[in-house]
């Protein structure tokens, strides 16, 4: 008698396990669309990210994305953000299967003090000198959120970004969009570096064969009083099929330090070496303020 009871129990335990295996993946993909909450209008390339993991990526041109979930843990927390924006935060245990429309709230910011120019004496600061070596990316499918980075500093402050330049060692693609990141250099090299400088996204495009690339930061009345982390984020690409993925940024010969992140919100990685990215800004004294 006990033999006949043990076996409908052990069906039983089967039926289960698969009745319930659908329910363990059912989030390991977050899909959604993120756009602004009052217009309607898409966010390319918002990011998503789990706090403190390298996990996520980031929206494409339309708003739309997909993000897999599988190494983050039920209780991790799943932030959807877009620089001039309030970000979202969700619970992975809460977030299924459905595709999620993400309404992001915009920021009220301040606009700075407009200046007059006075005498426009330009002053570089950062790392102009390539070198041999490089640093970046390559692999089309994988690198998209990516960000290489590298600490500038100065004793001139304050001092009015007019414009950033970075110099490519190779680009293979047809074309390549990224986002530039300006952030707050913390007294310790390895702290906190959350502190964006920038209140919208700054996007702007390399072509093929480019070498040195040029960003008008005059529009953005951008203005420094501190040291400064500079960094480039690989948001999109554009190349033929069958055609090399190679992308990468020259290595100045100048001694400093080297950001990495892989993912929007994981901990940045911080290098000391005798080479930094070759990125530096064109800057000038800012005049007095208009009555």
């Amino acid at each position: 008698m006990g033999p006949s009871i043990a076996r409908p129990l052990r069906k039983t335990c089967s039926f289960c396990f698969f009745l319930f295996l659908p329910l363990l993946t059912l989030a390991q993909t977050f899909t959604g669309h993120v756009t602004d909450s009052q217009s309607g209008a898409p966010l390319p390339y918002a990011s998503i990210g789990v706090r403190g993991k390298s996990v996520g990526g980031i929206a494409d041109i339309n708003g739309h994305f997909g993000i897999n979930l599988a190494k983050a843990m039920p209780t991790d927390t799943v932030v959807i953000s877009y620089l001039g924006y309030q970000s979202k935060a969700l619970v992975k245990r809460d977030i299924n299967n459905a595709a999620y429309q993400i309404k992001l709230v915009s920021s009220a910011f301040q606009l700075q003090e407009a200046v007059t120019l006075g005498k426009r004496e330009l002053i570089s600061i950062g790392h102009k000198k390539a070198s041999a070596n490089f640093t970046g990316w390559g692999d089309y499918t994988s690198s998209k959120g990516r960000l290489r980075g590298t600490a500038i500093e100065t004793d001139k402050w304050p001092l009015k970004l007019a414009k950033f330049n970075v110099h490519l060692a190779a680009c293979d693609f047809d074309s390549v969009r990224f986002r530039l990141h300006i952030l707050a250099q913390p007294a310790n090299p390895a702290g906190d570096l959350k502190t964006e400088l920038l209140k919208e996204n700054i996007f702007f495009t390399a072509h093929k064969g480019q070498k040195w690339v040029s960003v008008d930061l005059t529009p953005y009345d951008l203005i420094i009083h501190q040291n400064i982390i500079v960094a480039v984020e690989w948001v999109d690409a554009w190349v033929q099929e069958g055609r090399s993925h190679l992308l990468t940024i020259s290595m100045s010969r100048e001694e400093g330090y080297t950001y990495t992140r892989e993912t929007p919100e994981e901990p940045f990685q911080v290098i000391q070496y005798r080479f930094t990215p070759t990125m530096y800004f064109e800057t000038y004294k800012p005049g007095p303020s208009r009555p």
